[in-house]
């Protein structure tokens, strides 16, 4: 009975999640413009100025990038905005389990940027033809808990953001555009590749996304199996 409840609670919870966006276009269109429009305005600045192995970054960069605004902006922030319509207070009262709810918002969220993550990587590819090497078992096994860190991060902002309430908007402003600055969203910002000094990599291994960048690329891009990435993975599965 217990489990029953806790998968209808998980299920209602992603069905209002995804047709909240679904049934709105201007959402849609924004969810699909802002990654497509950045990757492939990177992908013309690598190509232009001859690192053009640098293209397949700016692809994956996209791809991510839509996960982590979906993170801080339908996440992180949800539960303050719940709050503020009194949904929070029927979460509280009511039997559904709060795990169970935060789960089906991760999963809502997951669905939701799916298309522009698509459209990114299938225009990429069209566009820009980038090489691949790709060992596709370490791909997926990244991928998924790369998505996994993420949204497990944006349940603690949730919380995080309830308490500070108004400021959770300018957190969001103050956070998005720096963490993926330094998490390699934009350009390989750890390892050799990568343009900042030491420390700098240093603290930016601590944000998941950051590994999972690094993990994906080596798994994309340079043929580096569950072998060669194995760390990355128990940096992920650990947070």
């Amino acid at each position: 009975m217990e489990s029953r409840l806790w998968l209808r609670a998980l299920y209602a919870r992603m069905w209002v999640r995804v047709m909240s966006v679904f049934n709105e276009p201007l959402w849609i269109a924004v969810n699909i413009g802002f990654p497509f429009f950045s990757s492939v305005g990177l992908g013309l600045l690598y190509s232009s100025t001859g690192l053009r192995s640098f293209v397949g970054f700016a692809i994956l960069g996209g791809i991510m990038i839509s996960f982590w605004g979906n993170v801080l902006w339908s996440m992180a922030s949800q539960f303050y905005w719940d709050k503020q319509v009194g949904l929070f207070e029927i979460y509280l009262t009511s039997p559904a389990p709060m795990t169970a709810i935060l789960i089906g918002m991760s999963l809502g969220g997951v669905v939701n940027t799916a298309p522009s993550a698509v459209l990114v990587a299938v225009a990429g590819w069209l566009f820009f033809a980038p090489p691949l090497s790709p060992s596709w078992l370490a791909v997926g096994l990244t991928f998924a808990l790369t998505l996994a860190s993420l949204y497990a991060m944006g349940m603690m902002l949730s919380s995080l953001y309830l308490a500070y309430g108004r400021e959770a908007e300018s957190i969001n402003e103050a956070l998005h555009e720096p963490v993926s600055l330094i998490s390699g969203v934009y350009f390989p910002s750890i390892g050799n590749f990568s343009p900042f000094p030491f420390s700098v990599q240093v603290f930016a291994s601590l944000i998941p996304l950051t590994i999972g960048m690094d993990a994906l690329r080596r798994a994309l891009f340079f043929s580096q199996g569950l072998s060669s990435i194995y760390l990355h993975l128990i940096v992920l599965s650990m947070r």
